[in-house]
C-alpha cells in the first residue's frame, strides 16, 4: 500500500456532493492526495453556477497538484494504442492512468472497471 494516491474525478464529485467522507478519512491517515489537470478540469466543468464553481475550487485547493510532463502523454499514447479498441480506454482515463504510472502513485477510483485492465496500474483498495 502506497501513501501517495491520485484521486479520480468521481471521488471528488462524491466529496463535493456530500456523499463521501473518504477524503477526510484518508487525510487523517496521512495519505497524500493528488490530482492532475485533467481531474481538476473535469471537476470544474461540472459546475452549474458561480457558487458551485467556488465550492469546487476550494475542494481542488485541498490537493497536491501534479504537472503533466511529456512522459505522461507518451505513456498515455501507448495505452490508447493498446486499449482504445478493446476495452475502450478513453482519453481522460488514459491521461489519469499515465499520471499514476509516471509518478509512482496508486489510483483511488469508484470506476475500477475503467482501469483494471491496465496490469501495471495499482488501484487503491
Amino acid at each position: 500500500m502506497n501513501n501517495r494516491v491520485l484521486c479520480d474525478t468521481c471521488i471528488l464529485i462524491d466529496a463535493a456532493n456530500g456523499r463521501s467522507r473518504l477524503l477526510a478519512e484518508l487525510h487523517c491517515q496521512n495519505i497524500q492526495l493528488f490530482i492532475n489537470p485533467v481531474i481538476e478540469l473535469e471537476l470544474l466543468q461540472g459546475a452549474r453556477n458561480k457558487a458551485e464553481l467556488q465550492q469546487l475550487e476550494k475542494l481542488v485547493a485541498m490537493f497536491h497538484h501534479l504537472e503533466m510532463p511529456t512522459e505522461v502523454f507518451t505513456v498515455a499514447r501507448s495505452m490508447i494504442r493498446q486499449y482504445t479498441l478493446s476495452p475502450g480506454l478513453r482519453l481522460a482515463d488514459a491521461l489519469i492512468a499515465a499520471t499514476v504510472l509516471v509518478y509512482g502513485l496508486e489510483l483511488l477510483t469508484i470506476n475500477q472497471k475503467d482501469f483494471r485492465f491496465i496490469p501495471e496500474l495499482v488501484l487503491w483498495d
